[in-house]
């Protein structure tokens, strides 16, 4: 586990019993709202939602369909909260690369403004493909900023930060990363201060 991955468990842990009134649950729910909105959910699916936080966007999204949901996060004690919060979804303390599932597993994988912490992204885009059935999407809310602001944090912010915060991108970098995994119909937006990406498994060309 690196640097980041260590201060993001740590800032974590510490907020987790108060998180949704925090600041920082205050200002998530609007990815959360979007997620919600917008993730297409059939009976059967298999869900995943990584750093699932107290696992409210995980019971929202079950309660769309008869699904198998699962949440995992690096920080111990959200995992914690979640469990007790949401008992008939499944939740483990688990970092968000590797992926700790089987190849094909899932038909529905979600990041609700965690991917900025990732240390690995194209690590975790490559992972999303393994563990993604074909025909399986990959849904994404991260935080939006204007060009000036991303560059402000990315360069002086975030390098001297503890709070786990690695890097905010651009829709055009957040596409490449799925895009260079092999994902398919890319589609991203910006609404007020939500970047929103999906991102489909096709079938292999081997397949066709």
């Amino acid at each position: 586990m690196g640097k980041k991955s260590e201060l993001s468990k740590e800032v974590y842990n510490k907020m987790a019993s108060r998180y949704d009134s925090s600041e920082e649950g205050k200002y998530t729910r609007s990815h959360k709202a979007e997620l919600i909105k917008k993730v297409v959910v059939k009976d059967g699916d298999s869900i995943l939602d990584v750093a699932c936080g107290n696992g409210l966007l995980l019971s929202e999204l079950s309660k769309k369909a008869d699904v198998n949901a699962f949440g995992i996060d690096i920080s111990e004690n959200m995992v914690s909260e979640a469990k007790k919060r949401y008992p008939k979804c499944s939740f483990a303390a688990q970092p968000c690369f590797p992926l700790d599932f089987a190849n094909e597993y899932m038909n529905i994988i979600t990041v609700s403004c965690a991917f900025h912490h990732f240390e690995n992204p194209q690590g975790f885009a490559e992972e999303g493909m393994r563990v993604l059935k074909t025909g399986g999407t990959i849904y994404m809310a991260e935080p939006y900023f204007s060009p000036f602001v991303r560059w402000l944090a990315n360069t002086i912010v975030f390098p001297f930060s503890h709070t786990g915060d690695v890097r905010v991108y651009s829709s055009e970098e957040l596409s490449h990363f799925f895009a260079k995994a092999g994902f398919t119909d890319i589609q991203t937006y910006v609404k007020d201060t939500v970047l929103f990406l999906s991102a489909k498994k096709g079938v292999s060309n081997e397949c066709k």
